[in-house]
């Protein structure tokens, strides 16, 4: 239990700007897995969210984080790739169901090296609802079935 009774109270009345928003009892529901009124944007925050995405064999289709069903409008915020097979000339990027880059490529060469995203096309990083988010690998400048494997994970936030 992450907050005690006598706590959840102390959280409620806490702060007289949130008075009818009761965030001692959000934390409570959000803790015993309810999501369903928790209602981040009472308190009017933004979180961050991460999507983990696993390759585990390359390929140039087919590696949809989401295929035409993103569950809600989101901007992509960084991307992170872990390196889990070595990969000559191997790199990874995202695109969206348009095939339009999100991310340029991020290198994922080497076993167990961690590399994230030095450019994303801000003006293609928002995927609305029901779209399309996609990794795309590529070895030695080819889009193809490749060695390229690594975890991805991307960090978007609600828009």
């Amino acid at each position: 239990m992450l907050f005690s009774g006598a706590q959840i109270k102390r959280l409620n009345r806490s702060c007289p700007m949130l008075a009818g928003v009761k965030v001692g009892t959000k934390f409570q529901r959000l803790e015993k897995g309810d999501l369903s009124e928790v209602g981040i944007a009472d308190v009017g925050i933004n979180f961050p969210i991460f999507i983990t995405y696993e390759v585990k064999v390359g390929a140039a289709t087919g590696l949809e984080i989401f295929k035409a069903n993103a569950p809600f409008k989101f901007q992509v915020l960084d991307v992170i790739i872990q390196c889990r097979k070595a990969a000559e000339l191997g790199t990874m990027q995202l695109t969206n169901g348009d095939d339009e880059e999100v991310v340029a490529a991020i290198v994922c060469a080497v076993d167990k090296v961690i590399t994230r995203a030095a450019i994303i096309d801000d003006s293609k990083a928002t995927i609305d609802i029901g779209e399309t988010l996609q990794v795309v690998c590529f070895e030695n400048g080819a889009q193809e079935l490749t060695d390229v494997i690594g975890l991805v994970t991307v960090v978007v936030k609600k828009v």
